[in-house]
Order: C-alpha cells, then sequence, then structure tokens
C-alpha cells in the first residue's frame, strides 16, 4: 500500500534542496566575477591607485564636433592608463548638456557658454525649471573667437560695421552674446547694425563670400573660414587689449570674455588681437574634491598621451588654460591642482570667492523672485523677463 509522507517532512525535502540550488547559482556568479575581476586586475588596480573612479559619464558636444573629438582623446587616455572606463552623452545643445549634469547622469561636462549662462540664469536657463545653478570650472583651455571680413572689405575696424550686415544664430545664444559683446566693444548694439539671421555657425564662412553678410562672428580656426579665406582672403577686426574701456563694455555684457592674441587663424600671418573665452570643462559643485583633483592631474600627467590626436588640445596643458576666475568660480578640488603647480595666488582666490557669494545671491534672490511671481500671478512664460528684471533689482 502506498504510504504517503507527512507534509512536514517533504517540506524539510524542499527547503534543502531550494538552499542547495541557491548555494551552487551563487557559487557560479562567484566564479564568473572573480575570473573578471582577474582578468581587469592591472586596469582595476591601477583605477583605484590613480583615485579616480573606476567608471565615469562625460556630457560632451555632439559628435563630430571638435569638443567630442577631445574629450574622445581625453578618455581614450585615461581608459589606457588607469583603466577608467568614461560613457559619453553627446549633445548638440547647451541645455541638452546641462541636464545629465542636473540630473545626477553625468558627472562632468565639456561646456560651452551654457554653464556661465546656467550660473547667472539667464538666456534658456532664466526659465522657472532652471534658475540659477550652482555650477564650478574644474579646466578651462581657451578658445578664440573675432570677428572676420573679406581681405578686400573696407570695413577697417568694429565701429565700420554700423550700419552693416551682421549674423545673428538661430538659436544659438552662445554665438550671439560673444557677437553683442564685441560690437559693445566699439560701443555698438544690435540696433546699430543690420541683423541677418542665420540658422548655421559654421555656413557664416559661405555666406561670407557669398555676400550675404559683411562679417562672420565665429572662432578664426573654423574649417569654413580657412575655406573663406581660400577665396579671396579674409581678415580679422583686432581688438586693442589696452583698450580698457571697450573691454569693460565687453565684460558688461559677458564676464567671462577677455582679450586674446593669436597668429594661427584663417588668414593671419601675424599675432592677431581678438577675443578670447575659457571652453569650460566644469559641473556642480558638490562633485567630491578629491575625485575632481585626481581628474584633473590625470588630465596633466596623461598629456603627452592626447596632446596630438587634435589640433587644438595643446591648450589643454597647464601651461595653456585659463586660471583666473570669470563667471563661474572653479571647483576646490581644480584649485588644489592649481596651487600645487604654482598657479592660483591671492587675488585668484579673492575673485573666486567673489563668484562663489555671488551664486549665494542669485539663489536667495530667485527663490524671491519665485515667491513674488506665485503671489502676483506671474505666468511660466512671463517669468524668465520678471525674474531678469527682479535679478537686476537685487543681485548687483
Amino acid at each position: 500500500m502506498f504510504r504517503r509522507e507527512p507534509r512536514l517532512f517533504k517540506k524539510k525535502y524542499f527547503l534543502f534542496f531550494a538552499l542547495f540550488a541557491v548555494l551552487l547559482i551563487a557559487a557560479g556568479c562567484g566564479n564568473d566575477n572573480a575570473g573578471e575581476k582577474k582578468g581587469n586586475s592591472d586596469n582595476n588596480n591601477a583605477a583605484s591607485e590613480s583615485g579616480l573612479p573606476k567608471q565615469m559619464t562625460w556630457s560632451v558636444y555632439d559628435v563630430g564636433s571638435g569638443g567630442y573629438a577631445e574629450m574622445s582623446a581625453i578618455a581614450n587616455s585615461l581608459t589606457d592608463e588607469y583603466g577608467t572606463q568614461v560613457r559619453m552623452l553627446p549633445s548638440a545643445s547647451g541645455v541638452g548638456r546641462m541636464i545629465p549634469l542636473r540630473d545626477g547622469k553625468a558627472s562632468i561636462g565639456k561646456l560651452g557658454d551654457e554653464i556661465q549662462f546656467s550660473f547667472e540664469a539667464i538666456e534658456e536657463f532664466a526659465s522657472p525649471e532652471w534658475g540659477p545653478q550652482n555650477v564650478q570650472g574644474y579646466w578651462a583651455p581657451i578658445s578664440p573667437f573675432g570677428l572676420g571680413v573679406k581681405e578686400k572689405s573696407d570695413i577697417k575696424s568694429i565701429e565700420d560695421l554700423k550700419g552693416k550686415k551682421v549674423p545673428f544664430i538661430s538659436g544659438n545664444s552662445s554665438i550671439n552674446i560673444k557677437t553683442e559683446a564685441m560690437l559693445a566693444f566699439a560701443g555698438l548694439t544690435w540696433d546699430d547694425v543690420k541683423v541677418v539671421e542665420l540658422t548655421s555657425y559654421a555656413g557664416q564662412g559661405e555666406a561670407l563670400v557669398q555676400g550675404q553678410i559683411d562679417v562672420a562672428s565665429i572662432n578664426p580656426a573654423a574649417s569654413s573660414m580657412f575655406e573663406a579665406d581660400s577665396k579671396g582672403g579674409v581678415r580679422w577686426l583686432e581688438m586693442d587689449p589696452d583698450d580698457k574701456e571697450g573691454w569693460k563694455r565687453v565684460e558688461h555684457v559677458a564676464s567671462w570674455f577677455f582679450p586674446r592674441t593669436i597668429d594661427d587663424g584663417a588668414g593671419m600671418d601675424k599675432d592677431t588681437n581678438i577675443m578670447g573665452h575659457a571652453y569650460l570643462i566644469g559641473g556642480y559643485a558638490d562633485q567630491d574634491p578629491d575625485t575632481v583633483y585626481e581628474l584633473i592631474k590625470a588630465f596633466n600627467d596623461t598629456f603627452d598621451k592626447y596632446k596630438d590626436a587634435t589640433s587644438t588640445l595643446y591648450l589643454y596643458s597647464k601651461d595653456e588654460v585659463l586660471t583666473e576666475p570669470r563667471g563661474v568660480p572653479f571647483h576646490e578640488g581644480a584649485i588644489k591642482f592649481f596651487k600645487e603647480n604654482n598657479m592660483w595666488d591671492d587675488e585668484k582666490q579673492a575673485k573666486n570667492d567673489e563668484l562663489v557669494e555671488r551664486q549665494k545671491k542669485l539663489q536667495e534672490a530667485w527663490d524671491q523672485a519665485v515667491k513674488e511671481a506665485k503671489d502676483e500671478g506671474i505666468s511660466d512664460k512671463d517669468f524668465p523677463a520678471f525674474w531678469l528684471e527682479k535679478k537686476a533689482e537685487l543681485v548687483k
């Protein structure tokens, strides 16, 4: 006669076999992980010893851009040297590059003027969903910018642009604020020129050749300007670095622009005085200081590995980068590196402290503006103008 086992007895057997299966699975996973660690042991140890995270995510310019190429070369060097794996999040827009940083999906950004815009809560960042961002610079390669005309043009100075055709790039606040600042150098505004709206920044070279515009507002190293130079020559309208009043007007438009002298732009055969700005690598102030320090140190230590990967990476040398705080403060991790390499002084520290304090004032003003806008029923559409008016009143 078939005898049924007691339910308790069957339950014990079930638990025993279940536990045995779990142990087998765990052992298998353990062996896989052990094999993986063994295979990457050198890289893992190097990454640990360097102080860099084993994985990083960077927010960068769009694929195919110079900024993307530069950061790719640096990322490859860090992987080769330390085993650090870098994931790139490309975007063609400033807001698109800031969002991963704000949302914590990226820790490092290769950024244009959007980092200053977000710090000040201006342009696209004056909207209710943004406001002043507590962002800081980590490393600051310098990029040149200028106003280029045809070689045979009768325009000899920025003052001569009055009444001339000047480009305004649709949806590109970063370029347009530079144009505005350079016009201000000569005491001009958008109202003094004929504004020509273009959809492409890179298309300025051809637009200049075709006579659609009288001047290009562009990086002199842009390929489109070398092409324009090959079709009749280009010349750059100079900005005297000793013109204190002119540069005061520039800084009134944007405090992060400064004099820059180069000789390797399209059509240049000698030193040419134009404008410069920091092409920042940065992120939020709450990034771990040790991590930022180790990253900058790694940039410096691996410089010889990546410096020739593009024509502009020489600007990432510690002997070339900007160390004067402009527009946004430097992160304490970066400052630690600067101090160790005699790149910092009391004057720079004082300027940095002022910018840190400015961020606090901007946030306080923003909070007040948000509250008042709510009380007064200001719509989201009208809020940016309301905020900029309150900002001018509350933050000097």
